[in-house]
């Protein structure tokens, strides 16, 4: 029978989430403030050095420093690339700390989850204006990527290291299993293929689940969708205690009880590389670091699907470069040019071709990424299956910690789904209405 049959009948504190809306949240009468420009831009000119802080996502300081020395030589503008924090939630906690003390950077990555909560706290400015008094234009950047940083008419970031899931698996051990050499297709298949897995390899780990350090909510958000489930919907917090979430969140914590799956502290990635993971829900940015470090073979696939029969299920994360609100005119016009560059048309796809991320840009040559990397197809292809994520998870300043740290109830503490969820409603509920709601 179908694991799902019985339910078909402020704080800058905000851990990262890493999410991608296919267009930008309605939130229209609901909370925040309307933008307001107070930045005088007439007779300024660029400034001859910045500083940009983050965290190098995908292993990419090198790119970064390189990109730093070519548009030095081209524009005579110095960029000091600084390393703010190990993950978007350091970089994000430095960076408003920084903003009391003076010294914050001038251009910073934020993730798709901290954006707003630094938008709430006034730290990043509206990167309309800035790029058009740069003379620079947005128009080429994907609209839903560039949408993910819009609220009440303004946006305040561009998409730089974006990334979606995809599901990872051993090839070598599916062959040793007797799988076919593809990711399963649906989650009755992820516990159909961990059982065989299992059985043919009692020492590795059939599948596993993230920890609240690696942002379990992030991939389990995509098993909620696959079986109707959500976090929220918009600012309606209620779907978090559906049945189908419950349902859905039951078949997680089952997959642990039953020793099919396990929750791993720390980066599943670099235990998956030692060989001793068979399958995992990962980001797309960690593709070529996972290859790299692997003595074996290594599919790429899309997400599974679930009960709805829906391929809308895949939600995306990553970062955006945003500018730092109270830095002079002069470097935020530098700031908004080295952001241009770095994500310019020819840059991202040599980006995504040393990280994984996905390109930014329409007019980005894909045809490169997949003819020097044929795994770079699923990722492509899971565009197309792209969600906006949930209000509560990556809007609602703390929200994805909050789901995070249910989850390793759940999962881990094999607590109460239902009263667990019910709890992460109630607190997620009361940090919307103290540093959102109007």
């Amino acid at each position: 029978m179908n694991r799902f049959g019985k339910a078909l009948t402020v704080g800058i504190a905000a851990t990262v989430a890493l999410a991608m809306t296919g267009c930008g949240p309605d939130t229209s009468g609901s909370a925040g403030s309307s933008p307001s420009s107070t930045t005088d831009f007439s007779g300024v000119q660029p400034a001859k050095e910045i500083s940009f802080w983050g965290n190098h996502p995908g292993n990419s300081i090198a790119f970064e420093t390189e990109m730093a020395k070519k548009f030095q030589k081209k524009t005579g503008i110095k960029v000091n690339i600084v390393s703010a924090g190990s993950n978007y939630d350091e970089v994000a906690q430095k960076f408003q700390t920084a903003q009391v003390g003076g010294g914050a950077g001038d251009l910073v990555v934020v993730s798709d989850a901290t954006w707003f909560s630094a938008h709430l706290n006034g730290s990043i400015a509206p990167v309309d204006e800035v790029f058009k008094a740069a003379k620079l234009d947005t128009g080429s950047y994907y609209k839903s990527l560039y949408d993910d940083y819009s609220y009440e008419g303004a946006h305040y970031a561009v998409p730089y290291a974006r990334s979606l899931l995809v599901y990872i698996y051993d090839k070598d051990a599916f062959k040793k299993a007797g799988l076919p050499d593809k990711a399963p297709a649906t989650w009755d298949q992820v516990e159909q293929y961990s059982k065989k897995l299992k059985a043919a390899n009692p020492k590795q780990i059939p599948f596993t689940w993230a920890s609240d350090t690696s942002y379990v909510s992030w991939g389990v958000t995509s098993l909620l969708w696959a079986n109707g489930g959500d976090w929220s919907n918009k600012w309606d917090f209620s779907p978090m205690t559906s049945d189908k979430t419950i349902s859905s969140l039951t078949f997680a914590q089952d997959s642990v009880k039953q020793g099919w799956a396990q929750v791993l502290n720390g980066d599943p990635s670099t235990v998956f590389g030692s060989g001793a993971i068979a399958q995992m829900i990962n980001s797309s940015g960690g593709i070529s670091g996972i290859k790299g470090a692997a003595k074996f073979n290594v599919g790429v696939g899309v997400l599974p699907t679930g009960l709805t029969g829906d391929t809308k299920i895949v939600p995306s994360g990553g970062a955006g470069l945003a500018i730092n609100a109270k830095t002079t005119p002069a470097k935020k016009l530098a700031a908004a040019m080295f952001a241009d560059y770095l994500t310019s048309s020819a840059n991202t796809v040599d980006f995504s071709k040393i990280t994984g991320y996905v390109p930014v840009r329409t007019d980005a040559d894909t045809a490169s990424l997949t003819a020097a990397n044929p795994d770079f197809q699923a990722v492509l292809d899971s565009l197309k299956r792209l969600r906006p994520q949930s209000y509560a998870r990556v809007l609602v300043p703390g929200g994805a910690s909050t789901l995070d740290s249910s989850l390793m109830k759940i999962l881990v503490d094999k607590a109460d789904v239902k009263q667990t969820m019910t709890a992460a409603q109630t607190t997620i509920k009361g940090d919307y209405q103290q540093n959102v709601k109007k």
